[in-house]
């Protein structure tokens, strides 16, 4: 993006727009700020933007001697840039209002969000003390469509960290929310996600076992197979995931197959154990599915 002859601002193509955005928002407009954050490698930094093009953008800011801003963020990327902004107002006017406060939660919420710490351990703890009392704000924080956003505060990363304080509580209301999460956002977040049902222990293992055997089968079969993955050295959780494996075509299931076998291993009973490593030279079943079974039969 140059200048032409005219002096005027030619049309900028998207990685461009996207680090005025993020300049915009999380580093007051200032070039210069977010030149030092990108050069210390600070937890917001998106790997699609290079120093260099931030220098370059800044330099032909400077030379247009105006704000490039406001004629390139029209439309709905300069609604985003308004409804981050205002993102973080709210967060700040918590600190504002937390003298007259009747919980410490929303200002534990604001500081694990607003941490620059990539595992912000401190945060986190507070959080898992508060117990039950803070379950409900971090299911809404991590059912907030705006946080998983790296524009906004937390730089998309605070659902993740609501995740892992939920997991430290271990409340069973979370779980459909932690449930829910799984597949519709990034792997560290299902990860964690994972990690938390498991975490919960009997009532998680309960909900998912439920879903599991649910029909029709869907996108929610797979993704409670999946979490029962966590629990595969449970028997009660190898022997339904083997039953249901011996239930659904594994042709026209492929992805729920892979969970549930990947489940199976910790089948306990000797003959199972035999019918099990059976499916595997079954004419139906696909091969590579069928080199999978014989891997978790023979113990990994």
């Amino acid at each position: 993006m140059e200048l032409n002859d005219n002096g005027d601002m030619p049309l900028s193509d998207i990685i461009d727009v996207g680090i005025l955005m993020h300049r915009d928002v999380h580093f007051g407009g200032q070039f210069d700020i977010m030149l030092d954050y990108y050069e210390k490698e600070g937890k917001g930094v998106v790997p699609d933007f290079d120093i260099e093009r931030i220098s370059e953008l800044k330099d032909l800011e400077r030379r247009s001697n105006q704000n490039i801003a406001p004629i390139l963020l029209t439309g709905a990327d300069a609604d985003r840039v308004g409804a981050a902004k205002n993102a973080y107002k709210k967060l700040r006017s918590i600190y504002e209002k937390q003298a007259s406060a009747k919980t410490k939660i929303p200002q534990l919420i604001a500081d694990l969000i607003l941490s620059e710490e990539e595992e912000p351990e401190k945060e986190i703890r507070a959080l898992a003390a508060e117990k039950g009392a803070a379950v409900p704000a971090l299911i809404d924080l991590l059912r907030s469509e705006d946080f998983y956003d790296p524009l906004f505060p937390g730089y998309g990363m605070a659902p993740t960290l609501a995740v892992k304080c939920l997991g430290m509580i271990g409340d069973k209301r979370a779980i459909i929310g932690l449930f829910e999460s799984i597949g519709e956002s990034d792997f560290f977040n299902e990860d964690s996600a994972l990690d938390a049902l498991h975490a919960i222990g009997k009532p998680a293992k309960e909900f998912l076992l439920k879903v599991m055997h649910g029909r029709p089968l869907n996108f929610d079969n797979e993704r409670a197979a999946l979490a029962l993955g966590r629990f595969r050295d449970d028997p009660e959780v190898a022997d339904a995931c083997f039953t249901m494996l011996k239930e659904i075509d594994l042709k026209q299931n492929p992805l729920l197959a892979e969970y549930l076998v990947l489940a199976c291993e910790g089948l306990s009973d000797p003959g199972k154990k035999r019918d099990f490593l059976a499916l595997a030279n079954r004419p139906s079943t696909p091969k590579a599915l069928a080199q999978d079974i014989k891997t978790i039969a023979a113990g990994g």
